[in-house]
């Protein structure tokens, strides 16, 4: 850099000495940068070994030599310009590849014998000595500099397409969620309905084969209405737009509609569920409907998992702050290798036991954001062959 030079200027060009002998011109040698020194006449009286190995030019080559002659390419150029502003006004001037195109015809070998065009930052800078007027060219090799820049360019452009593909992914999933809340949900609203009313027997008696029938319709209607509002709930967690209404909440009163909306999904497993003692008056803070959904995906879980004839307990612990609610089942547990991922979206244990029972492998992931977004947490304890305990805890209310 100019540092080389800004100390030496005062032994600069003493008159009957040849610079490429003199001291400043051997330690001009050491310079990380080009180096050369135009006199008024336009004459190159200093080249510096890094000019030598970049234009493979030799001193004997250049000095004495017209600026014009050693580069006619550049006659005419702006570099021209500048390097005659710095001997006739003394003015200096800093170019770059990016503002000015009349860069050095410069090289450097690599590895292998091969040779780089050089990117050039280009000082100019006049000097004055002893009544003279001298210009002093140095050259940095900003290579690195640039192709880093053409990397940060190419990272940039894949960042802009990378956002557009994101930004059409995100539209495909807004129109896909649109499209199975109205055309699938909607129509399998109805259909859930009508099959409603002939399994209860309104329309009348079927025969049992036809019973049977209409019966399996039901049911994987159900399934597949499950599946739409758990990939909807995923959908609106994931773009925030789940609404909760929070509010005080009496827990009790809750959990016994939770257990009867479920028992007689329990029964279909030969699964009894068994409220213990609950204190009145014990208030939380939180969305109704949002909790009741966390329960009834608990409550479901545990008969799912259960021996037939088995028990699911649901326990409610004060712990300071918040109310802890357990749903506790008798099934085998949870396999170790599973319980890392079990509040991942669509994760599902392996074995046959839970192949045959089914599910989306959402309720976990959609529970565990509906109370966190509540304040609360989720969790659970498990024993290998002993079953599995599920907890929330749940904010109190406080109407101070």
């Amino acid at each position: 850099m100019l540092s080389d030079i800004n100390n030496m200027e005062r032994e600069v060009i003493a008159e009957h000495v040849p610079l490429s002998a003199s001291l400043f011109g051997k330690v001009l040698d050491f310079s990380e940068n080009g180096l050369f020194l135009v006199d008024s006449d336009r004459k190159i009286i200093l080249w510096n070994e890094w000019m030598v190995q970049a234009s493979s030019l030799g001193r004997e080559e250049v000095i004495g030599t017209a600026f014009v002659d050693v580069f006619p390419n550049l006659k005419g150029r702006r570099i021209e310009s500048v390097i005659n502003a710095a001997l006739d006004t003394r003015t200096a001037s800093l170019l770059s590849r990016s503002l000015n195109k009349a860069i050095f015809p410069l090289y450097l070998s690599e590895v292998g014998g091969e040779k780089r065009h050089l990117e050039q930052s280009v000082t100019v800078k006049p000097i004055q000595s002893n009544g003279h007027d001298y210009c002093l060219i140095q050259i940095t090799d900003v290579t690195p500099m640039v192709q880093r820049e053409d990397v940060l360019r190419v990272l940039a452009k894949e960042a802009g397409e990378a956002l557009q593909v994101a930004e059409e992914a995100s539209r495909f999933k807004s129109e896909f969620t649109s499209t199975v809340s109205h055309e699938l949900r909607t129509p399998l609203t109805s259909i859930r309905g009508s099959l409603g009313l002939i399994v209860s027997g309104v329309m009348g008696e079927l025969r049992p084969e036809m019973a049977r029938l209409v019966g399996i319709a039901y049911n994987n209607t159900e399934r597949l209405l499950f599946l739409i509002n758990d990939i909807l709930d995923i959908s609106k967690i994931e773009s925030g737009k789940m609404d909760f209404v929070m509010e005080p909440v009496d827990l009790k009163t809750l959990l016994l509609q939770s257990v009867e909306a479920n028992q007689a999904y329990g029964e279909q497993y030969e699964v009894k569920y068994v409220l213990n003692d609950v204190d009145d008056g014990v208030t939380v803070y939180a969305d109704t409907d949002r909790l009741m959904q966390v329960l009834n995906n608990l409550l479901s879980n545990a008969a799912k998992f259960s021996s037939k004839g088995a028990e699911v307990e649901i326990n409610v612990i004060p712990k300071d702050a918040v109310i802890r609610v357990e749903v506790k089942d008798y099934g085998n547990g949870i396999p170790e290798k599973f319980q890392s991922r079990i509040f991942e979206k669509f994760s599902q244990a392996d074995g046959s036991d839970t192949r045959k029972i089914g599910g989306t492998g959402l309720g976990l992931s959609i529970s565990k954001s509906i109370i966190e977004q509540m304040g609360g947490a989720i969790g659970f304890d498990t024993v290998a062959g002993k079953g599995a305990t599920f907890y929330i805890d749940i904010c109190l209310f406080n109407d101070a």
